[in-house]
C-alpha cells in the first residue's frame, strides 16, 4: 500500500517549482544568494529570484489595465526586481552544486512536460472553479491534517515550544474549527512555525547535497528529496491509515482518502505559485537555471 501511494503521489504531485517556492523567503536579513551560472545554452544570465517574485505579484492584476497603469507597473516591477536582485548577491556556485547537470536537464524536460500536460491544468481548474471560501476551507483542513507531522518534526529538532504551539493549534482547530476547516486558533493568537523533515535534517547538520530533478516530484536537493520521502511516509496520519482495524478502513479506504488530501494540498500549492512558474516559462533560454537557483536559494534560507 505504501508503494501504491508513492506511485500515485509521484504521478500527481505538483511541480518542484510549487514545492520549493511556496515559502520562498524574501527577508532582507536572510542569507545572500544569487547565481554563478552561465544560464541555458549560453543565452544569458539568470534573472534571479527577484524577477520571479516581481512577476508573481504583478500578474495578479487585471489584464485590461490602461497604458499609463501598465507603464507605472513596469517601473514598479523594475524597482522591485532590482531591489530583490541586490538582496541576493552572488554566493552560490551553481555548477558545483549541480554535478549531474546533463542528466538533470533531461529529467527536467520530462518533469516540465508532466507539469504542463497534467498538473498545471488541473491546478488552475481547481483554483478557477472552486469559490475562494471553499479553497480556503480546504487549505485549512489540509494544513490541520498534516499538523501532527509538524509537531513530530519540531520535537525531533528539540524545539519543544514550537511543538507545543503546533499541537495547541491542531487541537483547537480540530475541536472548534469543524475538523480544521476554520482557523479558529488564529482568533486565540495560536500560531505555528512551518517545518518538515528537510528542516529537521538541516537542524541535525545535513548539508543540502547535490541538486537533483525527479520527474513527477520536481527539482530539489538530495536533502530535500530525503525529507520529502520522510514527510510522505512517516506522517502520523498516514501511518494511522495503514491500520485495517480502524472502523471503515477494512480495505484501506482511509489511505485513499489521505492520498486525496495530499494531492489536494499539492494542487493548492501549485495554483498559488503559477505566476512565478509563468515568469520562468517566459525566459525559454534560462528556465532550467532560474529554477535551479530558486531551489538552491531555498535550501540555504530554509
Amino acid at each position: 500500500m505504501r508503494m501504491s501511494r508513492g506511485i500515485l503521489l509521484s504521478c500527481l504531485i505538483v511541480s518542484g517549482c510549487a514545492r520549493v517556492t511556496k515559502d520562498v523567503p524574501l527577508d532582507p536579513n536572510s542569507p545572500s544568494v544569487s547565481r554563478t551560472d552561465s544560464g541555458d545554452g549560453g543565452t544569458g544570465s539568470d534573472g534571479g529570484p527577484g524577477s520571479l517574485r516581481s512577476s508573481s505579484s504583478d500578474d495578479a492584476g487585471p489584464s485590461g489595465s490602461s497604458g499609463s497603469d501598465e507603464s507605472d507597473e513596469s517601473d514598479d516591477d523594475e524597482d522591485l526586481s532590482a531591489e530583490l536582485d541586490a538582496m541576493f548577491a552572488p554566493t552560490i556556485d551553481c555548477v558545483k552544486a549541480d554535478p549531474l547537470e546533463k542528466a538533470n536537464r533531461v529529467l527536467y524536460g520530462l518533469h516540465r512536460g508532466i507539469d504542463l500536460l497534467f498538473i498545471r491544468p488541473i491546478a488552475l481548474t481547481y483554483s478557477k472553479v472552486l469559490p475562494t471560501p471553499v479553497q480556503k476551507g480546504l487549505a485549512n483542513f489540509v494544513s490541520n491534517l498534516t499538523a501532527p507531522l509538524r509537531v513530530m518534526c519540531h520535537l525531533l529538532q528539540g524545539n519543544v515550544d514550537a511543538a507545543g504551539k503546533a499541537a495547541g493549534k491542531f487541537v483547537t482547530n480540530t475541536v472548534l474549527g469543524a475538523g480544521g476547516i476554520f482557523n479558529v486558533a488564529g482568533e486565540f493568537n495560536l500560531h505555528e512555525t512551518p517545518t518538515g523533515f528537510s528542516e529537521t535534517l538541516k537542524k541535525w547538520g545535513a548539508t543540502p547535497g547535490p541538486y537533483i530533478v525527479v520527474p513527477g516530484v520536481g527539482p530539489t536537493t538530495l536533502r530535500g528529496a530525503v525529507g520529502f520521502l520522510f514527510d510522505s511516509f512517516l506522517d502520523p496520519v498516514f501511518l494511522l491509515t495503514l491500520n485495517k482495524n480502524l472502523p471503515g478502513n477494512s480495505q484501506h479506504q482511509l489511505l485513499y482518502a489521505d492520498t486525496g488530501v495530499q494531492v489536494t494540498s499539492m494542487l493548492i500549492s501549485r495554483s498559488k505559485i503559477d505566476s512565478i512558474y509563468e515568469s520562468i516559462e517566459k525566459d525559454a533560454g534560462n528556465r532550467y537555471s532560474k529554477l535551479r537557483m530558486l531551489v538552491l536559494q531555498q535550501s540555504i534560507n530554509k
